[in-house]
């Protein structure tokens, strides 16, 4: 037997040479063979006899176009088996050679391996969710609003297997018309690097809302650093600018230089001094002085910004310079540049492949002043959609947080409500409204009237709720009634949000529209209230009759859903109050469905009714 014809009759794999249309076979070796049972007609029979359909449709590829077709893995008899054939030239025209090995051991090792592996991603998962979790927490909820600086700050996460890291950021309005702005990098990633961030994120905001200088705040840190293994090699920058001279005081422990972007679009590394990562010396911090100019714009970021695989420390810092440049080249809203100046550096990193995470922190020095809010409006329910309308449009223009937004229209509308209905009974005045942003990163608006305050014709167990609902939405509240008329004075600290955390974070809530839409559904023994837009004075009415609609129903529950609601006042509260209480005693029930989260919920829990009404969460 020649050397070709004994490979293939010893091959440890089932092996034939077949041709023709129907495939029979011309030659088999020993184990194609035995597979048949050593049939004597094996010689000339078609493949039909002895593979399977997935076999056949094989062979039919391979003769129509000539191309091989190797490897292909297919599940028969309880196991796995590999099946090659390709095309082989000869006399008799196109034959075809099968090679099929059984791969059933290894097929179960390597799906045992891949199981194993998506074993540990999925754990890898579960555990780059608590830490991002975790980081969010740890971080600043949003940045102060001042009424001479815009702010502006971005997170992003390492690559998928690396996941958070210790890299954090703080802004901190101080004594004496100061603010103290804060990036730091904690050595390693994962859970315990940002527990040290958050232990060091909290001395510094210690000392800085205590005045401290940067020296001080940078000794605190050291010392804090001293006492644990895991923040030894922490790196900082830490500023202090004063809003009135616009001197800017820094000093950097082992952090890359802030860069400052001028209003021209030029864009330069500050040249102080840089001392050694934090407990690595005990001498005192080096700090810099700078004047910053009206339109300049100060740039702190962490060192995964400009370091990257593949692209060396020169290239990234000159990347850097050259991506700020034609920031400001391509954007001249002044408060909108901090955030447009964070999203376009973040994005330079690619957070799947990264191997640290990034930080970025923006300030600018604004040349024109903040927007205010002026409204006079007459004494009538009406005028709640102007309040409504311009409300939003000045919350808008300050970026202020979600939160923030429905806790300072809460107060703006139920103060005006309550000027129209116990100051112009007879709709005969005037509501001043003045909001505006103080020093001191916070929201103060004064709403005012000249009429005489006048007890409502009817009493209500309900009464008092608008007022309890704006002390709990106010850092400050005081209201002076007297002969001249009534004026609200409030205040509350108010946050810009910082670009959304990857996979964690929700997109910031749009202006709301002002008006109210209700449908009904029923289901079965249920009906299903669905509330949308703005519900107050000048339409708790038409709440009062969707609720009386659904009640004539006939049926037993009625569900009240009113997540998508974008502010709900002490007007519509009292509605469901009465309903709630109407209903019990008809002996039926109404649900109301909140998120905790939600404006509704807000103001649910602000007035307290989500302790006596049944308030739920989802249905």
């Amino acid at each position: 037997m020649d050397p070709a014809a004994l490979a293939f009759e010893s091959a440890p794999a089932t092996m034939w040479l077949v041709t023709g249309p129907d495939h029979r076979v011309l030659v088999a070796n020993r184990l194609a063979r035995a597979s048949t049972g050593h049939r004597a007609d094996l010689v000339g029979a078609p493949m039909r006899e002895f593979g399977g359909a997935h076999l056949l449709e094989l062979l039919d590829e391979v003769a129509r176009t000539g191309q091989p077709r190797l490897g292909v893995e297919r599940p028969e008899a309880g196991g796995y088996f590999t099946y090659s054939v390709s095309c082989v030239p000869s006399a008799l025209g196109p034959v075809l050679l099968v090679h099929v090995v059984e791969a059933t051991e290894s097929v179960r090792q390597r799906q045992a391996a891949e199981a194993e592996v998506a074993d540990v991603r999925q754990r890898l998962a579960a555990e780059r969710k608590v830490a991002l979790q975790l980081q969010r927490s740890l971080l600043p909820a949003g940045l102060p609003l001042l009424p001479d600086l815009g702010l502006s700050a971005a997170y992003v996460p390492a690559g998928e297997w690396l996941t958070a890291g210790g890299d954090w950021y703080d802004v901190v309005v101080m004594p004496g018309d100061r603010v103290g702005l804060v990036l730091g990098d904690v050595v390693g990633n994962g859970p315990m690097a940002s527990g040290v961030m958050g232990q060091l994120r909290a001395v510094a905001a210690e000392r800085l809302v205590r005045g401290g200088t940067v020296a001080e705040v940078l000794r605190a840190l050291d010392t804090i650093a001293a006492m644990s293994v895991d923040a030894r090699g922490s790196t900082v920058c830490v500023a202090v600018l004063d809003r009135l001279t616009r001197v800017l005081e820094y000093g950097s422990r082992g952090h890359p230089r802030p860069m400052l972007l001028g209003a021209g679009g030029d864009a330069r590394f500050l040249d102080g001094p840089i001392g050694p990562p934090l407990a690595f010396t005990d001498s005192d911090s080096p700090v810099a002085y700078e004047e910053l100019k009206p339109g300049e714009t100060l740039v702190f970021y962490s060192d995964g910004v400009v370091e990257a695989p593949g692209r060396g420390f020169t290239e990234g810092r000159d990347l850097l310079v050259d991506r700020l440049a034609q920031v400001a080249a391509e954007h001249t809203d002044q408060r909108e540049l901090p955030a447009v100046v964070c999203a376009s550096l973040v994005s330079l990193v690619d957070n799947e492949t990264s191997r640290d995470d990034v930080s970025v922190l923006a300030a600018t020095v604004l040349t024109e002043p903040s927007p205010r809010l002026c409204l006079a409006l007459p004494g009538a329910p009406e005028q709640l959609v102007v309040l409504h309308r311009e409300l939003n449009a000045w919350l808008d223009a300050l970026s202020a947080h979600r939160d923030d937004r429905t806790a300072i229209a809460l107060c703006v509308v139920e103060a005006v409500t309550n000027s129209i209905e116990h100051g112009y009974r007879d709709h005969s005045g005037t509501v001043t409204v003045l909001g505006e942003l103080d020093g001191a990163g916070g929201v103060t608006v004064t709403v005012s009237d000249t009429g005489t305050w006048r007890e409502p014709v009817v009493r209500s167990p309900y009464r008092g709720r608008g007022m309890l609902m704006m002390r709990e939405c106010s850092d400050v509240l005081h209201v002076d009634t007297g002969d001249e008329g009534t004026t609200v004075r409030m205040r509350r600290s108010v946050r810009r949000p910082p670009i959304p955390l990857p996979e964690t974070d929700v997109p910031h809530r749009e202006a709301v529209t002002y008006e109210m839409r209700a449908t009904i559904e029923v289901a079965g023994s249920t009906v299903r209230v669905t509330v949308l837009g703005v519900v107050d004075s000048s339409n708790s009415v038409q709440l009062r009759g969707t609720l009386q609609d659904a009640a004539r129903s006939g049926v037993g529950a009625c569900v009240l859903l009113l997540d998508g609601i974008d502010l709900l006042t002490s007007a519509a509260l009292q509605v469901l109050f009465e309903q709630v209480v109407d209903l019990r005693a008809a002996g039926r029930d109404l649900r109301l469905v909140a998120a905790a989260d939600s404006p509704a919920g807000a103001a649910l829990t602000a007035s307290g009714l989500d302790q006596i009404l049944p308030v739920v969460t989802s249905e």
